[in-house]
């Protein structure tokens, strides 16, 4: 099972990929002035209000991502010339958005979420400027890379730690139970047999907890999915 096959992103995208038009050049422009608009907020207003900005600038960007991804979803190419546009204005802006060839993706680098976490820790938003930074690090992460997805599993179940309640932590979950299959594999394959039992074992946990907390979901489809892979 591939990382990005595993979550309720990928149900958003077929659904949404069945409409005719996705991204238009008015959408954009108008997407494109906001961000204006909040970039200089971020950088003029007294604290709350800079702080304010930078978060929906960050869901500005990531929205933009997402659309974008859905038109290649949903028409290829067709519209190259208006993505293109949309990666050069968004630059031109300090907005990082970024195609990810091994992950066939458009990605949000995250710098206005990380800029509102900084700015403020404690703040209204910072579960939800840290679970986008969190699906960003998912989404784009290696299941090869082993220190990387150790790294992954323990910044995510901190998170849930901290943010017990938040209404994405079926989500961060998952997130967690697939690093934990992916470190599973990468120590059979390393002939590791203890940690391997270990982490195969933490992911079954975490399948089942999902399935139990978050029963009728997708992502507890996913999770059952994803334990047929570890008996």
């Amino acid at each position: 099972m591939q990382r990005l096959l595993c979550t309720l992103i990928v149900t958003v995208v077929a659904a949404a990929a069945r409409a005719d038009v996705i991204m238009s050049a008015a959408a954009l422009n108008a997407t494109l002035k906001e961000m204006e608009t909040l970039q200089r907020e971020a950088a003029s207003r007294a604290a709350r209000e800079r702080e304010e900005a930078l978060f929906r600038l960050g869901s500005e960007a990531d929205a933009l991502a997402s659309l974008m991804n859905l038109e290649v979803e949903s028409h290829g190419m067709q519209e190259r010339e208006l993505l293109d546009l949309a990666l050069s204005r968004t630059k031109e802006l300090g907005v990082g958005i970024a195609y990810n060839r091994d992950k066939k993706q458009f990605f949000y680098d995250g710098a206005a979420f990380a800029g509102y976490l900084k700015a403020a820790p404690g703040g209204a938003h910072a579960a939800a400027a840290e679970f986008k930074l969190l699906s960003y690090q998912f989404y784009q992460l290696s299941a090869a890379d082993t220190p990387a997805l150790l790294a992954a599993a323990d910044v995510a179940t901190r998170f849930l730690s901290r943010y017990p309640t938040f209404e994405a932590n079926a989500e961060v979950r998952l997130y967690v139970a697939v690093d934990y299959r992916d470190l599973y594999r990468r120590y059979t394959e390393a002939r590791e047999a203890g940690k391997a039992a270990q982490y195969r074992q933490l992911a079954r946990e975490e399948c089942l907890r999902i399935e139990r907390q978050y029963p009728k979901t997708d992502q507890a489809d996913a999770a059952r999915q994803l334990l047929r892979s570890l008996w």
